[in-house]
């Protein structure tokens, strides 16, 4: 009898081992993410290109080292993911195992097939594989440097002694650096069929205005002012600036912290953030990335809209004249979108008006083409581009989920 209440034990013991193993706090297995490469066509520092000190300036002051911007890019998207905590970038050791076992080179990755990229999937178990374009990479800069020479005299002293006088510089600083970094890039699924394209554009300006007399130095930048009596290194400003200058850029190594420091670094944490976003827009799951701001309860009476609250509508805010792709329309990430999910476009039709009064009423919405989300900004604010159209658009156009019945007055305005 003893024996029979030991098995019973056991049994009760091995059952509660189970259910412990796969009960409250276990996580849902991460998504494997395989990096094949990004393929550097910026012609960055390049005898033609736009590197941080081009022409016959750079090949005396740029260093022989010059940044691997792919291998760089490669590394760096890998690092983002591994911070999300929801996707697991595949190793490189095992990416060149599986090269290997396939007898694939470097070259080999950009002619992949879709039966070859699901071979390769299968082989480095990946959920997605990703692969990137670096279309653009380039340092702009405007600078401008002004001085002028104080002279301060004394007063006219007694009789008998010196009067006191020193001259002393004044100088007016001014400089405008722009980054801009433009990233194609295509994503898999595990069957090597084609899931998206987003393109990724990214600019930020560092723009800085000083004035330093004598040993006082009082500069505004977008970090904020700064006030500094004597040397001051950067470290110790209460606002570091961000790294710029060419002869510093040619000493840091891409993809390192320091590089984080420069403008260059700045920018490009933005577009693979921006990557890692599209990827969760594209092939999931849904969650919420350590770069954007936690959901408050403060803000629950703005819940997202379900379709049972009507079609998300929006209205075009501003349209690229040099670039049509580029539509900026008031639907974000708010609204639940996700990239290159389609909408229909209205322009003003002919107005309905009152009988008797000849008011306006509303109009009869006039569909002139669809459009689809290329690119989520913010919130409150995405970048479309043209599906199909049959006439120019304008700001004020409707962009709605579904085609509309009506649009009252207060929609055209």
């Amino acid at each position: 009898m003893k024996r029979f209440f030991s098995y019973l034990l056991l049994i009760g013991f091995s059952v509660g081992l189970i259910f412990c193993s796969i009960g409250v706090g276990e996580t849902a297995p991460k998504k494997r993410v395989a990096v094949l490469y990004f393929e550097d066509s910026s012609r960055f520092d390049s005898p033609t290109g736009c590197g941080c000190v081009p022409g016959f300036i750079g090949a005396i002051f740029s260093t022989k080292k010059r940044w691997d911007l792919e291998a760089g890019f490669a590394k760096m998207l890998n690092r983002k993911l591994v911070e999300t905590n929801v996707y697991e970038p595949v190793p490189t050791d095992e990416l060149l195992d599986a090269m290997a076992l396939m007898t694939l080179s470097r070259h080999n990755l950009k002619k992949l097939d879709q039966s070859q990229r699901a071979t390769l999937a299968k082989h480095l178990n990946a959920d997605v594989i990703v692969i990137g374009d670096i279309r653009h990479f380039n340092q702009e800069r405007l600078r401008t440097n002004a001085s002028r020479t104080l002279r301060e005299g004394g007063r006219q002293a007694p009789q008998g002694t010196a009067t006191t006088s020193y001259t002393a510089p004044v100088i007016l600083r001014g400089s405008l650096h722009r980054v801009t970094i433009k990233l194609n890039m295509k994503f898999y699924n595990a069957s090597g069929e084609p899931v998206a394209e987003p393109r990724i554009a990214t600019t930020r300006d560092h723009s800085y205005a000083g004035t330093k007399f004598a040993s006082l130095e009082a500069s505004v930048t977008e970090e904020g002012t700064n006030v500094t009596f004597g040397q001051t290194s950067e470290k110790q400003r209460r606002n570091p600036r961000p790294i710029v200058k060419p002869t510093e850029l040619n000493e840091i190594q891409f993809a390192s912290a320091e590089y984080d420091r420069t403008l260059f670094g700045i920018v490009t944490n933005e577009s693979l953030v921006k990557v890692v976003l599209a990827l969760r827009d594209n092939v999931g799951p849904n969650f919420i990335t350590p770069w954007e701001p936690k959901p408050t309860t403060a803000k629950k009476e703005k819940p997202h809209l379900s379709a049972a609250d009507g079609p998300i509508k929006g209205k075009v805010q501003y349209v690229d004249n040099e670039n049509p792709d580029k539509i900026y329309v008031n639907i974000g990430s708010d609204r639940g979108i996700a990239i290159n999910q389609e909408f229909a476009v209205f322009t003003k039709g002919k107005p309905i008006r009152d009988i008797d009064t000849g008011e306006i009423l509303t109009y009869v919405p006039k569909p002139i083409g669809t459009l689809a989300v290329s690119e989520i900004l913010t919130g409150k604010v995405s970048v479309f581009r043209v599906v199909e159209i049959v006439e120019p658009l304008k700001i004020g156009d409707v962009v709605s989920e579904v085609p509309l019945e009506v649009l009252t007055p207060e929609e055209q305005e």
